[in-house]
């Protein structure tokens, strides 16, 4: 009984001791420490002295699955033709005649049963969803995208086509599922190439083909850029674009076809430009895009700004950073393009305007969205967010601070952070993509982008300036080497060779002056001691 009693008493002990560290662990656990949400720089210095933080080097980031979008009723939908090919340019390697179907609304649409045909009255055409061969081909189609199918003309190539071709003078109709014709085009268009929907979504441009020429060229020879060119080249942007140097007659053009250059990258600090830095992305403005900038700025109650008064506002640094901004130097976006060892679910890519990026979402369905408020605000310490993603630092509380010192309601580093994420308030279709030039690609947009707040770098401090050396007693000329002053010259010179002739002369000079002085003191010696050798033989001879 008595063993039974201590072994409870020893049970009890032990459950209270342990009671006692689980609470001592999760007191610790809920502690809440007053500068935890204060960025590094600001914390108390002496607290976190001697902390040691090892760095936590995380996996790839992970890219988080798109969330189901709505999906419009037929009557709710809005479709419209693009991405056609008629005739196909030989010179474009791999095209075909195609029809595309983009989906111009905000919501995903469901295009099974719809049906696409070539001739008014045609009730079979091609209907989406019910080919067995075009089973793997997906009939959601989500909001702003494109879909593409070749004509029967490559069945021979391909398994999924529509079942009929295509020529001038037909007239291409899509009906949705319950028969309400969503869709007309007669295709009047002549010349070989692509066709696609004008930003405007009426008409259509004749996209040519460019990898001939540069983007200066292409820019001109669409037409649809007449104030974007214009303001390329008043500030004289324009010869980056063209592949030139500093000088227009200075060329440095294209060794093969796009994207290889000769000429290697060059700031030009007058200009405030990069030359010779290919390929580019060009994110150009349409004239009617513009024009309503220029509105904007002018205000609602005066009239539109012209372009000339635009671009001496701010003596030019205004109309200066809007160009920057809108082109990527030193890579070639398109709808399908990665930048190299990028784990984000976007693509950060920088543009002229020092320390700003275009920060872009892109998918299968020929989409490409430009997120315009996704900046990137550095952390003021030498590491910088490249390092904070690599110690896993993005979700710290001084991380997210909601502007606090940061700035920005996301807090710090939310481009590197992968914090970005593409709404319709927050993201825009780029309506025209993917034209192709010799050093780069073309892109046409509706608007202007807003020019984002430029955050700095950190740049560390200067060094303190190291205390002067106190003065040294004046040594003895035998330990140091002379003065001009003390070894008898007048004349300080800057040659070498003449001061050390000087040196050499004037040690002969004393050494013959020293010989002289010696051979007189020894003259005089010898005559002091025969003078007293005759005095004292005089003095002899006299005794006796």
């Amino acid at each position: 009984m008595r063993k039974r009693s201590l072994f409870v008493g020893a049970c009890l002990a032990a459950l209270l001791i342990f009671s006692s560290a689980a609470s001592a662990e999760d007191a610790a656990a809920n502690a809440v420490d007053p500068d935890a949400s204060l960025p590094p720089w600001l914390r108390n210095a002496e607290k976190d002295a001697d902390a040691i933080v090892l760095p936590n080097v995380t996996d790839a980031a992970v890219v988080p699955e798109p969330a189901m979008e709505k999906i419009d009723s037929n009557k709710e939908a809005r479709v419209a033709f693009t991405n056609l090919v008629i005739y196909p340019d030989t010179r474009v390697g791999g095209q075909r005649q195609q029809v595309g179907i983009k989906n111009m609304g905000q919501n995903a649409i469901d295009l099974k049963g719809w049906r696409v045909t070539n001739k008014p009255g045609n009730d079979t055409g091609f209907v989406f969803g019910e080919e067995k061969k075009c089973s793997s081909k997906k009939t959601i189609l989500p909001a702003k995208g494109t879909i593409e199918y070749l004509s029967a003309d490559s069945s021979k190539f391909m398994a999924c086509t529509l079942n009929f071709s295509i020529a001038k003078g037909d007239t291409l109709s899509l009906f949705d599922s319950e028969g309400t014709l969503k869709a007309n085009l007669k295709l009047d268009f002549g010349s070989s190439g692509e066709y696609k929907l004008a930003p405007n979504g009426v008409n259509y441009w004749h996209i040519p083909y460019s990898k001939d020429r540069t983007l200066m060229e292409t820019l001109d020879k669409m037409g649809h850029f007449k104030h974007f060119t214009a303001m390329l080249r008043h500030f004289q942007y324009d010869r980056a674009l063209a592949g030139l140097g500093r000088k227009r007659w200075q060329s440095c053009g294209a060794t093969a076809y796009y994207p290889y250059y000769a000429c290697t990258t060059q700031y030009d600090t007058e200009y405030d430009i990069y030359y010779r830095n290919g390929p580019f992305t060009v994110l150009a403005p349409t004239d009617s895009a513009i024009e309503k900038m220029l509105q904007e700025v002018g205000g609602s109650y005066a009239p539109a700004l012209k372009l000339e008064e635009f671009m001496e506002l701010d003596e030019g640094n205004m109309a200066k950073q809007m160009l920057q901004y809108h082109v990527i130097k030193g890579h070639e976006l398109t709808p399908t393009y990665r930048a190299p060892n990028m784990t984000l679910p976007y693509n950060h890519l920088p543009t002229h305007r020092n320390n700003s990026e275009i920060v872009s979402f892109s998918d299968t369905f020929d989409r490409l969205f430009i997120h315009e408020d996704c900046v990137e605000a550095h952390t003021q310490d030498e590491y910088g967010c490249k390092m904070q993603v690599e110690w896993d630092k993005c979700g710290e509380d001084w991380m997210n601070d909601e502007g606090l010192f940061s700035q920005r309601d996301l807090g710090y580093c939310e481009v590197s952070c992968g914090k970005c994420e593409c709404t319709p308030d927050t993201c825009h279709d780029v309506p025209v993509k993917n034209i192709k030039a010799k050093n780069g690609v073309l892109y046409a947009l509706d608007h202007v982008l807003d020019v984002p707040k430029v955050f700095p770098i950190y740049v560390p401090p200067p060094p303190e300036p190291e205390p002067e050396p106190e003065p040294e007693e004046p040594a003895s000329i035998l330990n140091r080497f002379p003065s001009y002053e003390e070894v008898g010259l007048t004349r300080e010179s800057e040659d070498t060779t003449q001061t050390i002739e000087d040196l050499i002369e004037l040690y002969l000079a004393a050494e013959d002056k020293t010989e002289t002085e010696s051979g007189v003191e020894r003259k005089a010696e010898a005559g002091r001691a025969e003078a007293l050798f005759l005095m004292d033989l005089v003095n002899s001879t006299c005794d006796e």
